[in-house]
């Protein structure tokens, strides 16, 4: 699983932070992996955060698993302390556990210092719609590095999906339309190599250096965007005839919608303008 620790309140400014790879995570004033500034009673060195393994999976798991993950954050060395909210129950403060460190469950508030810095751990869904086409070593490659990150492949699109991961010049596929009309982003595959060299980001990386060029019929089509595919055809009037004559049938309507064109039924136009 993606974790991430991010400001309570999404308007104070504060960075937030991604993580991407098991491992200790120091938080703390300066020098730390997690830099929270905001609070004065925030030691140098705060507190730790311990991510035993990055665990796959999806949304289905998630709920069916009861303890899926195991993610700790101790307290050894503060002055004014660490304290956990769970579900808007009572602070609990971290020092008074066992080995001074306790578990952290998805949606946890986590205080530090004198209370000025909240943040809210939660797992950060992270789907990719891939459509198979590599190689067996090629993929397995491909599973790995997204396995590492804690984000999960799917091979058939649904609403989670949060990417689409392609290679240069696949053929489109008719189940990107989906992905298009739902506004996800069409990345290259090595975009998740760039996340896979980094443990902690306060962004996830942006993804307008690794957009695809797809082929459809011989052609070359550079995918764009989401904000600009929406813009694209915005203006235009379309006619279509009959779903049947075109590729995609009927979901080709989606598709030009999708990019802003307005779309006008040959068999719908031809009865206004008769009774006109």
């Amino acid at each position: 699983m993606v974790w991430g620790l991010f400001p309570a309140d999404p308007l104070s400014g504060d960075d937030k932070y991604y993580i991407f790879a098991k491992g200790t995570y120091k938080i703390g004033r300066k020098g730390c992996d997690i830099i929270i500034d905001k609070d004065k009673g925030v030691s140098r060195v705060h507190a730790e955060l311990v991510i035993d393994e990055m665990i796959s999976l999806d949304s289905q798991q998630k709920k069916s698993s009861k303890d899926p993950f195991k993610v700790r954050i101790r307290d050894d060395w503060s002055k004014y302390g660490t304290f956990i909210n769970r579900n808007f129950g009572t602070e609990e403060k971290v020092s008074e556990y066992p080995n001074k460190e306790t578990i952290l469950n998805d949606g946890d508030l986590v205080s530090l210092g004198n209370g000025n810095a909240t943040y809210r751990f939660c797992y950060v869904p992270l789907v990719f719609l891939v459509c198979r086409s590599e190689t067996s070593q090629v993929y397995d490659h491909l599973q790995d590095i997204v396995s590492s990150i804690g984000a999960c492949i799917t091979h058939k699109w649904n609403t989670e999906c949060t990417h689409v991961l392609v290679n240069q010049l696949m053929p489109f596929s008719e189940e990107f339309i989906d992905a298009i009309v739902a506004k996800k982003p069409f990345v290259l595959i090595n975009w998740v190599e760039v996340i896979a060299e980094k443990s902690v980001l306060t962004e996830i990386p942006s993804c307008s250096s690794y957009l695809p060029t797809l082929t459809l019929d011989g052609a070359l089509v550079k995918v764009s965007d989401s904000d600009s595919r929406q813009k694209c055809l915005e203006g235009y009037t379309l006619l279509l005839e009959s779903a049947a004559k075109y590729k995609f049938g009927d979901r080709l309507q989606l598709l030009l919608e999708a990019g802003g064109a307005e779309i006008l039924l040959v068999d719908v136009f031809g009865l206004n303008r008769q009774n006109q």
